[in-house]
């Protein structure tokens, strides 16, 4: 049910956009402050009409929407009929972006009011994943560093969940400790979790998380339901292998369904003091569920916390994970 398998009109979209929010927090954040043309909502309209009808989105590209019979038409632009790419360039480079943070949760909300509790409910996966942008290194002042000497780069990560129609909490993180999945995303998924009460959210992620004690801290956060991926040759110790008799599945074989231990690392000096990993196995238990899918080479391990919930059941809901790597606003089909 994502957005981009549907043929939406533009006016339809922008007549569900709380135009007085947006000029209410205009004000609080002081986007507007010394400028005259490019204010803070005709900015974020601009870069919106941008991202549904501009195939590659440039500043030259936003340049020629801004003078376009159609967005002079529908948005307010006063006496002003065209725009150089290089203001648009310079506006972006000081622009608040408070504003636009505050005006995204304004509308994800509106937007989210619109559905029923019954539709909201098939909804109820949150699909979290990372992804890394590299940079030259004279366009970021800190970020992950990546490349040789002479043609080294930064990089930024961005971490965000999807719940199969909207995009929700954003992270970006320049620091080099989140090169490391294990601790980008479950602290997405923690913060997340805790920023909505008693929420009916499931957890969705990929095997670049292998911290167990990250695995850990998740499960003991309050309404916290993960399903992640776990590698192959993860090491275990099962505490109760359950039956797999009568047990309907119908994504491929179901090969065990077992209560685990799993190990964790921690650092620690040997006896020439040197820092070592050591392996230690953690006290909390979780499900493991191992199955092949149909016409698949390899077997797949699934790590969650919904021990009541059926193994079926949780291997249909880790399929829906890959709708976030296809997710893009640029496959939205708009109309006018």
């Amino acid at each position: 049910m994502a957005l981009f398998n549907h043929k939406i009109r533009l006016v339809d979209i922008i007549r569900e956009i709380p135009d007085a929010e947006l000029t209410r927090l205009a004000k609080e954040t002081r986007v507007d402050y010394c400028t005259k043309v490019l204010n803070g909502k005709l900015m974020f309209y601009l870069l919106l009409y941008g991202m549904l009808k501009i195939n590659r989105m440039s500043q030259r590209g936003l340049a020629d929407a801004f003078s376009s019979p159609m967005f002079r038409m529908i948005f307010d632009t006063g006496d002003k009929k065209e725009i150089s790419h290089s203001s648009i360039s310079e506006r972006l480079s000081v622009i608040e972006l408070d504003f636009f943070t505050l005006a995204y949760d304004c509308i994800y909300k509106r937007f989210n009011s619109l559905y029923s509790k019954k539709e909201i409910a098939k909804m109820s996966l949150e699909r979290v994943d990372s992804t890394l942008v590299a940079e030259a290194s004279n366009k970021l002042l800190q970020g992950m560093t990546c490349g040789n000497e002479y043609k080294k780069k930064k990089m930024l990560k961005y971490t965000i969940a999807f719940d199969g129609m909207f995009a929700s909490f954003p992270q970006i993180h320049s620091q080099e400790k989140y090169a490391n999945e294990s601790l980008a995303i479950p602290e997405n998924v923690i913060n997340h979790c805790k920023q909505t009460k008693d929420h009916a959210k499931v957890y969705l992620f990929d095997r670049g998380v292998v911290s167990g004690c990250k695995f850990v801290e998740m499960k003991n956060t309050d309404n916290l339901l993960f399903i992640g991926r776990l590698v192959e040759n993860r090491k275990l110790k099962i505490v109760e292998e359950r039956s797999l008799e009568e047990v309907d599945f119908s994504c491929g074989d179901l090969l065990r369904d077992d209560l685990v231990q799993i190990y964790g690392s921690s650092n620690t000096l040997n006896s020439k003091g040197n820092v070592v990993r050591k392996l230690e196995l953690l006290d909390e238990t979780f499900r493991v569920v191992r199955f092949k899918p149909i016409k698949a080479k390899e077997d797949i391990l699934l790590i969650t916390n919904a021990d009541s919930l059926p193994a079926d059941t949780i291997a249909e809901m880790y399929k829906r994970r890959s709708d976030i790597e296809v997710f893009s606003f640029s496959q939205t089909r708009i109309k006018l």
